[in-house]
């Protein structure tokens, strides 16, 4: 899948250990999929190598067409992946405000000379950085603590935020690690509708792991389900709901409905 991400016959070992094995997989550029699985399925090491923390033992990561083995982590962010962590890590010294600031930094168009004498449009692009971050903060509700120290908020705010950073990196696609931990009910039901308005407004492909099984299978158009780092099934929520390999190693008796 050119345009998309393509994992094909990905593997990642540590030592003897194999914690993802020959993984095929496709996102294209506006899919909404889910990444599911037992904890140490092997879910977010896909999201390290992905992110190219570590590079595939074998296989092949592309992304538009490029190859992304072998490349670093910001490099991987340039060509347009960005992520959030299953640990929130924001800058605990900064504000708000400078938490989102600090993914712009790449996308300025002026180096550190510039920078230091605030010439060749110095003031112009700060002011359209700061509109933008402004922008962010409106659509997550997020302005009215735009200068509070970002450590200070609520956990569901932090979360909210890390994805606000994501998302200030200008990305195409979107790798959200279990967005939903440590939400409530209410929160939970506000992020479904902002990852959907995610999609739609910045015209990107999400792809998220997430164990709150109401929230993948009332979002997501089609799920990967991995088990000790297998692909052990894929295909539609209804289709995944129903199988039986993924009741057994992973739903259980009672799997969940998929909401409207």
């Amino acid at each position: 899948m050119a345009e998309g991400l393509s994992l094909k016959n990905v593997t990642m070992k540590f030592g003897g250990l194999t914690a993802v094995g020959e993984l095929h997989a496709e996102i294209g550029p506006h899919d909404l999929v889910g990444l599911i699985g037992p904890n140490g399925a092997g879910k977010t090491t896909v999201f390290n190598v992905i992110t190219g923390v570590y590079e595939p033992t074998l296989g092949e990561v592309s992304f538009g067409g490029e190859r992304l083995n072998g490349l670093k982590p910001n490099e991987i962010s340039h060509k347009g992946v960005a992520r959030t962590f299953q640990n929130i890590r924001l800058f605990r010294g900064l504000s708000v405000f400078d938490n989102i600031r600090v993914s712009f930094t790449p996308q300025t168009k002026y180096g550190l000379w510039r920078s230091m004498t605030r010439a060749g449009g110095f003031y112009s692009n700060e002011k359209q950085t700061a509109r933008k971050i402004e922008e962010l903060l409106d659509l997550f509700k997020l302005r009215h603590v735009r200068d509070e120290l970002a450590t200070s908020l609520p956990y569901g705010d932090q979360r909210r935020l890390e994805i606000v950073r994501a998302l200030a990196t200008n990305p195409k696609l979107l790798l959200l690690d279990e967005p939903a931990a440590g939400m409530n009910p209410a929160e939970k039901q506000s992020l479904m509708k902002l990852i959907r308005q995610l999609r739609e407004q910045f015209s990107i492909a999400i792809l998220l792991i997430e164990h709150d099984m109401s929230l993948v299978m009332g979002i997501c158009e089609r799920i990967y389900v991995l088990d000790y780092g297998l692909k052990i099934a894929e295909g539609s929520p209804h289709e995944i709901r129903e199988n039986p390999k993924v009741i057994e190693a992973y739903l259980g008796a009672e799997a969940p409905q998929t909401q409207a």
